[in-house]
């Protein structure tokens, strides 16, 4: 049988500019109207006008007739619904999550890498008033997370430092690791004792520890974590370990459940 013929590599750019603005706008929940999107990833007017009007034609963008600001669409929204419904995510792990929350009292969260950020496929609060920035379908900079730096620990050496060549770490908090030896050192010690914490990394008094939920050959495939104010959590080096039986218990029961992302 014949090869198809490549695309015209004008059409590979213009599928490249789509993504690019989805992903622009999917960080932007209040809206980002077009002057800043050409900003951010520096398109032509042009081109970028086209392209914003296909999208909100189609519905993967929708864009207030007042502000002008462009959000996700709904089509866009449907069609990332499509993929938990595919994977049954939520009617899998949703039992086990609320069971670990159940159990610590705490809030309990899940996540998968995508490039340089963790994202979230669960998440479940505790009755306690402080709350996390966080929400399934969102993304935070994987550096400044328990859930992240187990999730970065888990890649191939040679993976990791391609995804950190030329990346500089953005610093949230004083506590934040902004300096890329120091974060190798730190997912060494990750590997090494199989789980990761977070004390203010993110969010100034959240205290967070992580484990990996790894596939049948050992390939951290997702992570799961508990998240509690840094005073209840204590001050002492092992606080970890009032939390790391509930969770890597629940990352076992979790295992063949999620299994099916890594294939």
């Amino acid at each position: 049988m014949a090869e198809e013929a490549a695309a015209p590599a004008g059409s590979i750019k213009s599928a490249e500019r789509v993504l690019q603005i989805l992903d622009l706008v999917a960080r932007h929940t209040d809206g980002i109207d077009a002057s800043g999107i050409r900003a951010s990833l520096n398109l032509p007017r042009s081109s970028l006008h086209g392209l914003l009007r296909v999208l909100s034609e189609r519905g993967y963008l929708f864009v207030d007739p007042d502000s002008r600001a462009y959000r996700v669409g709904l089509h866009a929204w449907e069609v990332g619904q499509a993929y938990s419904h595919n994977r049954n995510i939520t009617v899998l792990i949703g039992p086990q999550i609320r069971a670990l929350r159940d159990e610590l009292n705490e809030t309990v969260q899940l996540a998968v890498l995508d490039g340089l950020d963790n994202v979230y496929l669960a998440k479940e609060e505790s009755d306690h008033p402080l709350r996390l920035v966080s929400g399934v379908g969102l993304r935070l900079p994987a550096h400044t997370t328990a859930l992240g730096k187990v999730l970065l620990a888990g890649l191939p050496t040679a993976e990791l430092r391609r995804r950190l060549a030329g990346v500089t770490l953005q610093r949230f908090t004083k506590s934040t690791i902004g300096d890329k030896a120091a974060l190798l050192r730190r997912l060494t010690a990750v590997r090494n004792n199989g789980y990761a914490e977070d004390d203010g990394e993110y969010t100034v008094g959240l205290y967070c520890v992580a484990v990996p939920v790894c596939n049948e050959s050992g390939a951290v495939v997702a992570a799961v974590s508990c998240s509690t104010p840094s005073a209840r959590a204590g001050a002492t080096g092992d606080r970890a370990q009032q939390y790391l039986p509930a969770l890597r218990a629940c990352a076992e029961r979790l295992a063949p459940l999620i299994a099916p992302l890594s294939s």
